[in-house]
Formats: C-alpha cells, sequence, structure tokens
C-alpha cells in the first residue's frame, strides 16, 4: 500500500480514509487504535478526503473506535468530509456523536467579460 496507513500531524494521529483505503483504514482502527493511541495524542482525526460513502460497517468500526478514544479520553474526529457525505452523515444524526468538518471549499475560477 502507498499510502501510510496513520500518522502523526502535530499533536493528533491522522488515520486517512478514502473509497479505496477503506477497508484498511477500518482494519487499522480495530487492529492499531491502541498503538495509535500509545503516544497520547490530543485527537485522532479521521480524514475522509475521498471517501463518498459510508457502509453500516464503516460506522460501525468509527463508532466502536470513538467509544475506545472516548476511554482515554481522546476526541475523535471526522475531517475534510466531502460535503455532500457530509450533508447524509448530518441528515442520520451522526454530527450529534461526531465532529464532522467539511473539506475547504476550492475557490472556483472567475471569469473576466470584458
Amino acid at each position: 500500500m502507498s499510502e501510510e496507513d496513520f500518522y502523526p500531524v502535530d499533536e493528533t494521529v491522522v488515520v486517512p480514509f478514502s473509497d479505496a483505503t477503506c477497508l484498511r483504514a477500518i482494519h487499522n482502527l480495530r487492529w492499531r487504535l491502541t498503538e495509535m493511541l500509545a503516544g497520547g495524542p490530543e485527537a485522532v482525526v479521521v480524514d475522509l478526503a475521498g471517501l463518498t460513502g459510508f457502509s453500516s460497517t464503516t460506522v460501525a468500526a468509527l463508532l466502536w473506535a470513538k467509544r475506545r478514544c472516548g476511554t482515554r479520553g481522546v476526541p475523535l474526529r471526522l475531517r475534510n468530509a466531502d460535503p455532500a457525505l457530509a450533508g447524509r452523515l448530518r441528515r442520520a444524526g451522526l454530527d450529534t456523536i461526531w465532529d464532522i468538518r467539511t473539506a475547504p471549499a476550492t475557490p472556483t475560477p472567475t471569469r473576466k467579460v470584458t
């Protein structure tokens, strides 16, 4: 796998999720979370860039990870969600469980009228 399974950024641990890596990321959360939490990070950040949908398996794994992180006092945060995915998560009420942030908007080029 060319991407890292998880990596530190400042005082957090980042776990990348994408359509291509979702199953591996779920596996890492289930089997390597203790390793991720060993250094006492301020937060575990699940980077959702490239993830277009959530399965029930993904939701279950993230709920499990949130509980495990919570027992250590470490928040689990969802970042860089596609706006459509973030909307579906909010409509499902999952924004009451997780801190969900969308990816920063990329500015659309404006055409100059001459």
